[in-house]
């Protein structure tokens, strides 16, 4: 129970498991072959958030500190190194099952699984979140992740030293908000021997001490140019990219025997690129975001969500010959 309880879906020619614990992605297959990097959920836990949900923000908040609406809120530093807040408040909560399809041996095999959770408010966000992760295998589209957040309420402030949603115009402001997710595309060998595409035109420089942004440029002539797809070599990357084409877009590694290809695609304006060194190089993390790191500081791309009001949030992860 290390990563809560463990789901397996199947959908041949794919398998999937999901761990509730962060509704967390632990492994994707088809015909045996892995398109994430997994892990041994009953033994281990996962290694630089892997498959993790991210919510209510994506990537860092730099200084572990952010002002919004004219308060300021000060958030746990999970990484050290950096000083930042990363990657939200759910990845290592227990979600629940709300519903499953396949439970009974007439139904066949789980092909589908929906998680949820109530976020609670806190002094680092004082808002009230309903989040769903709903996981749908198929043996045609592969895995397709939709998760939905609702603000139930907000919490205002009970003293003037006490945190709490601020006022504007007499009106508790809206839940700031961002999602995304954290899987490793993988193709069972070195990311060194692998073509990378990535369709954006423009990558987000960031500070070397903080990984905070540090301006947008354009990607062309640069070692962040993956527009063509490119072998992968030493080439290093932990930067958000922008710039990606309207509608769904798809970042695919290609590699390993057979030259199969791992795609995962999205519609969102931001995704975070990782060559997954503390893994080892032997994948590549693909994290679709609503919005770049630091955007609870900067408001670059932020969802606001008033009292009832939901977001949806959709990716797909799946393997071409």
């Amino acid at each position: 129970m290390i990563n809560g309880e463990l789901i397996d879906l199947v959908a041949d020619p794919y398998e999937a498991r999901i761990a509730t614990s962060g509704a967390t992605l632990v492994h994707l297959r088809r015909e045996g072959r892995d398109v994430v990097v997994p892990f041994d959920a009953e033994r281990t836990l996962p290694a630089a958030w892997q498959g993790k949900t991210l919510v209510p923000w994506p990537n860092r908040i730099k200084d572990s500190t952010y002002t919004y609406a004219g308060a300021d809120f000060l958030v746990p530093c999970n990484e050290p190194d950096t000083g930042s807040a990363l990657h939200g408040l759910v990845g290592w909560c227990d979600f629940q099952v709300a519903s499953e399809t396949g439970e009974d041996d007439a139904a066949g095999p789980r092909s589908e699984v929906t998680l949820e959770l109530t976020l609670m408010p806190s002094y680092v966000y004082p808002w009230a979140l309903e989040v769903t992760v709903c996981f749908a295998l198929d043996a045609e589209r592969g895995l397709t992740v939709t998760t939905t957040s609702t603000n139930l309420g907000a919490a205002a402030a009970p003293a003037a030293n006490v945190a709490g949603a601020p006022e504007v115009d007499g009106v508790l402001a809206p839940a700031p908000y961002g999602v995304s997710c954290h899987p490793y595309l993988t193709r069972g060998v070195a990311l060194d021997k692998c073509v990378l595409t990535v369709p954006a035109e423009r990558v987000l420089d960031v500070e070397p001490d903080t990984m905070a942004p540090a301006g947008e440029r354009e990607i062309a002539g640069t070692d962040w140019d993956w527009r063509e797809g490119r072998l992968v070599g030493q080439t290093s990357t932990d930067n958000a990219y922008t710039g990606l084409p309207d509608g769904q877009w798809q970042v695919r590694l290609t590699g390993g025997e057979g030259g199969h290809t791992a795609v995962m695609s999205s519609d969102v304006p931001w995704v975070q690129i990782y060559s997954g060194e503390h893994l080892g190089r032997c994948g590549v993390a693909v994290e679709p975001m609503t919005c770049p790191p630091n955007a609870f500081n900067s408001g670059t791309d932020l969802v606001t969500l008033e009292v009832g009001q939901s977001h949806e949030f959709t990716y797909r992860l799946f393997e071409e010959d």
